[in-house]
């Protein structure tokens, strides 16, 4: 590996630092408990198992649970937009099997009455898994103790055969349920990640610092779509003469700042009236869900870092950590001054968007109370103009 070149990066240890985010936009829109994804991931896999999948195969589908979910901040329905979207982004991860729209008919039925019409074997059959599981964790939320809840799963699949689900698939999950600990395992976290880690092969694979940028994008692009914020990085980082490596780790950063905001309520994050003090303290912690997501993926140290201090400060008053200036970088400040600059530049629903005159006045302004680094802003403001 050409470490100024390339980084490690394997597809299911990013998803499962990522389901955190798309787990609290799906408990927003749905109100499924913590780690729905990763419990259908188990049940997948588990089920994958009865079906002798290939390495490969329990690879991909576990990683296809952890993204089911993806783009649910843009659209609230699973319908067909959704899921289109969904699997338009899907198609950008490193996949390993090649196959197609496992993500865009997981919410088909065996009898045809899903989103997209499909009938039996037409329906992949990740699909079909990933249907079965995530219906039962959306409905029941596998993770209840009480031993209701199971009896009350097997009555509603014994009246599904053939109707929603195939009578096969549903054989296969009373063969998987039938042992307690299949039970006592989905109701924790620790042994569900114990349990996915022993299941998988290690695929770590060796891409580009660029071919990761398109994978983070992803999330980027489902905060901010058509937004010019990774452009306007590049430029500064061209400005000040970063090497390839620096560059690169610095836009992956970039596109990555926003994705604790995932964390954040939609009611709250996209308001239109003042905030509450309550709701702000809320809004205040979208930094360190993007600390805590990242921090978990290898090779990613300096990345997480950079990300997650957009809202520090030079007077050490900022959020979360409330670091001072002579702990924030180049790159940190720098990821500051952007971060304002684009919000600035961004029309909201309370207001137009602002010049870049304008915005830089507002920057300079913040500066002089020692917020933002004034030659940073002063360095944007000729460099962007």
């Amino acid at each position: 590996m050409n470490k100024k070149q390339q980084i490690q990066f394997n597809l299911n240890n990013f998803l499962l630092s990522t389901s955190l985010a798309l787990d609290l936009v799906e408990k927003d829109v749905h109100n499924t408990s913590k780690n729905h994804s990763k419990r259908v991931a188990y049940l997948s896999l588990k089920i994958g198992q009865k079906f002798d999948f290939s390495p490969q195969e329990m690879s991909d589908l576990c990683a296809y649970c952890l993204v089911h979910n993806l783009s649910l901040k843009k659209e609230n329905n699973y319908n067909k937009e959704h899921l289109e979207i969904a699997q338009e982004k899907v198609d950008n991860l490193p996949f390993l099997c090649g196959y197609k729209n496992i993500i865009k008919y997981h919410r088909e039925y065996f009898d045809g009455s899903g989103v997209f019409g499909l009938k039996g074997k037409l329906i992949p059959q990740f699909s079909q898994i990933i249907s079965l599981a995530h219906l039962l964790d959306e409905r029941f939320d596998l993770s209840k103790e009480h031993i209701e809840n199971r009896k009350e799963i097997n009555s509603f699949l014994e009246e599904q055969g053939n109707i929603l689900f195939s009578k096969e698939l549903i054989d296969k999950f009373f063969e998987v349920s039938s042992n307690i600990d299949f039970w006592l395992d989905i109701q924790n976290e620790n042994d569900i990640l114990y349990f996915i880690f022993g299941s998988l092969y290690d695929f770590t694979i060796t891409p580009t610092f660029e071919e990761v940028l398109s994978y983070t994008s992803i999330f980027d692009s489902l905060y901010s779509e058509n937004s010019d914020y990774l452009e306007k990085c590049s430029k500064m980082a061209d400005f000040y003469d970063f090497d390839h490596k620096d560059k690169q780790t610095f836009l992956i950063a970039a596109s990555l700042h926003n994705i604790g905001k995932l964390a954040i309520p939609s009611k709250i994050l996209n308001k239109q009236s003042k905030l509450t003090k309550d709701e702000y303290e809320i809004i205040k912690s979208y930094p360190y869900y993007t600390k805590k997501i990242l921090n978990n993926l290898m090779g990613f140290n300096d990345i997480s870092n950079w990300a997650s201090r957009v809202q520090e400060t030079i007077d050490g008053n900022g959020y979360p950590y409330k670091l001072s200036g002579k702990d924030l970088s180049l790159k940190d400040r720098l990821m500051a001054v952007l971060n304002v600059y684009q919000s600035l530049r961004t029309k909201k629903s309370y207001r137009d968007e602002y010049s870049h005159k304008d915005a830089v006045k507002i920057m300079l302004e913040l500066s002089s109370n020692n917020k933002l680094d004034k030659a940073t802003v002063l360095d944007l403001s000729k460099e962007l103009q």
